[in-house]
């Protein structure tokens, strides 16, 4: 198998730019490629796969330099979510067509079907056209696809954004373990923040530019700016001053042992940095449920504090959620991850969570 690289990649098309990006891509490795809204995680999976061209510095692949290589010539498979084949073909058909692209006898090409259609649960759609077919089917189809053609390098992005969201985990789980096991090196955009724990390294994308690189776990509790913080995962983004060793914001005040920086800034925290207080336990917080939605074995409550800021909390699956019920809670301000205020930011009031309205409430 083979890696990949990037060296001094700079690429610009209207008002966006990657700028001099340099990263490798480790062989039989999944890296995934974060980030806010338009980070440039899709122009980079585009330079790699050949779809664009870098204005400057060089895509290599083992150590070939590819950037006058067509993509198709490109020895990777270039994948989105959508299913690319006509909608007319049965299921049958479309992994027919796959895995005849590979060198084996009849007999083998027909095992090898068998056995992903049995896989990925298709057999009872192989007479269906992929026209008559709903989100996870064609989900389904496209990666049991990609199984059949092995991929020795596959550059994806948001594979299984068209997936329904209860299965997206699960198939993401199975679909990259198996990746694994062939040995290809994969690299991602995923459609989610749940696929981040399914990868081996994570690079984070703000503004064109690689801002922090690493294990999601590591990016997920040292994350260098708020970019990184939201793009592995729900985050509340709540402004602080801190003076001397005081810090002073819309949830309280506390005090540090050393301080990181003085004057304006942000308190990073997680919806788990928030418990809720026993009985007879003294209280940080009131906070009052307006929605929440049930995810990953939890609940994900929104909802307001004294004083109108709105934050996102975690709360065991078996809690009783309504709207409007009020919560004592507690929380542990050392797990708060506290960075100065970028360049650009407004002291403005209390931002609310930078997640999107939840669709799932109760």
């Amino acid at each position: 198998m083979l890696d990949v690289s990037l060296e001094s990649v700079s690429f610009r098309y209207d008002d966006f730019a990657l700028r001099d990006v340099s990263v490798t891509f480790a062989k039989s490795m999944h890296t995934a490629i974060v980030g806010p809204p338009s980070c440039g995680a899709s122009t980079l999976l585009r330079l790699i796969a050949g779809e664009i061209r870098p204005q400057r510095g060089q895509v290599r692949i083992g150590t070939r330099v590819v950037n006058d290589i067509s993509a198709s010539r490109r020895p990777l498979l270039y994948v989105t979510s959508g299913l690319d084949v006509s909608g007319r073909w049965s299921v049958h058909h479309a992994l027919v067509n796959a895995v005849r692209g590979r060198t084996l006898d009849r007999e083998d090409r027909f095992r090898e079907l068998s056995l992903t259609a049995s896989k990925w649960q298709l057999e009872p759609l192989l007479e269906r056209r992929i026209s008559t077919l709903g989100d996870s089917e064609r989900a389904r189809v496209h990666i049991a696809r990609i199984e059949l053609l092995k991929p020795a390098i596959l550059v994806a992005d948001r594979l299984l954004a068209g997936a329904d969201a209860a299965a997206q985990l699960q198939l993401a789980d199975d679909f990259y373990r198996a990746l694994r096991i062939m040995g290809s090196t994969v690299i991602s955009a995923p459609a989610s923040t749940a696929e981040l724990g399914l990868s081996d390294a994570i690079i984070v994308l703000d503004r064109g530019k690689v801002i922090q690189s690493g294990s999601a776990a590591h990016v997920f509790r040292s994350p260098v700016n708020e970019a990184a913080a939201v793009a592995t995962g729900q985050v509340n983004v709540v402004p602080v001053t801190i003076s001397g060793h005081r810090v002073a914001s819309a949830i309280g005040e506390w005090t540090l042992e050393r301080a990181p920086f003085e004057g304006s800034g942000v308190a990073l925290a997680r919806p788990d940095d928030f418990s809720v207080a026993v009985a007879g336990e003294d209280s940080d917080l009131i906070f009052g449920i307006e929605e929440a939605a049930f995810q990953n074995g939890q609940w994900i409550a929104r909802g307001l504090l004294t004083g109108g800021a709105a934050i996102r909390i975690a709360l065991p699956r078996h809690f009783p959620i309504r709207k409007g019920r009020l919560i004592a809670l507690r929380y542990d301000p050392a797990s708060f991850t506290l960075l100065p205020r970028e360049e650009g930011d407004q002291p403005n009031a209390m931002r609310t969570d930078v997640l999107p309205s939840m669709k799932e409430t109760r």
